[in-house]
């Protein structure tokens, strides 16, 4: 093994730093580097050549700066591809379930409606939903699907609201596209749902969205339970809830402002 070779794999650490001191800057000089790192410029200066061949860094010709390469978009975009959500949310499920005693669900939006991708239920709960896992159901019925609809590309959803065949399923369901309006910028404004009856008689349901590291919605997460216990228990519930997708949203890569 070459001097260069051991030099390179020895400080391998000191390049990652390089890369982690992006996470908070456009760009920079070599100098906000050093100041920043505690490192000598020209010990930064050998690890920079190294991560610019590799297409991690790349310097601006007429300003010297130095800013993350494409190398970088390239591993994020692969670490995306590989990233099961159901993976990243089950435990989190399983907690929120445990912890409120209630039903479940996460689901995501594919082609206008909600497909149900995990669910997780305490023995204690007593609520017997006839759901099934991958249970497909039209977003404006539930507020799983409101939460989801919130929070995906509007030009679609204008589409679909104007389009849908709007079908009651009880009699809570709305099936007014104003009135879905409506409650969709409420949903923005506030980061959650409740439905009442709105999908099945006698279960209500309450819903926050999950953002990926994109700032898009990634899925949604759901508690539902029988409508006096929603009503009883609505600011635990919510608490939990918001608590627990907060938490994945940030598993995901998500930045909240301010956070």
């Amino acid at each position: 093994m070459t001097e260069k070779k051991r030099t390179s794999y020895g400080n391998v650490s000191h390049a990652l730093d390089i890369l982690l001191f992006f996470r908070v800057h456009e760009e920079c000089t070599l100098a906000e580097m050093a100041e920043g790192l505690k490192v000598r410029k020209s010990y930064l200066l050998k690890l920079l050549d190294d991560l610019k061949e590799k297409g991690f860094i790349v310097q601006e010709p007429s300003t010297g700066m130095y800013r993350l390469g494409l190398s970088c978009l390239e591993l994020g975009n692969a670490f995306e591809k590989r990233l099961d959500i159901r993976k990243v949310t089950r435990p989190y499920l399983i907690e929120l379930s445990a912890n409120t005693n209630e039903l479940v669900h996460l689901g995501v939006m594919d082609s206008n409606v909600v497909v149900l991708l995990d669910r997780f239920m305490e023995q204690e709960s007593g609520l017997r939903l006839q759901f099934h896992l991958s249970l497909t159901s039209p977003p404006y019925s539930t507020a799983l699907g409101k939460v989801l609809m919130a929070y995906s590309d509007q030009k679609m959803v204008e589409n679909y609201l104007a389009t849908a065949n709007f079908e009651s399923y009880s009699p809570h369901t709305t099936i007014d596209p104003d009135e879905i309006r409506s409650q969709l910028e409420l949903i923005r404004q506030n980061g959650y749902f409740i439905s009442f009856e709105t999908f099945e008689s006698g279960v209500s349901c309450i819903a926050a969205p999950v953002f990926a590291s994109n700032g898009k919605i990634a899925a949604a997460v759901s508690i539902c339970a029988p409508t006096l216990r929603i009503k009883e228990k609505e600011v635990q519930l919510r608490e939990s809830l918001l608590e627990t997708t907060s938490e994945i949203s940030r598993n995901l890569g998500f930045k909240l402002i301010n956070s």
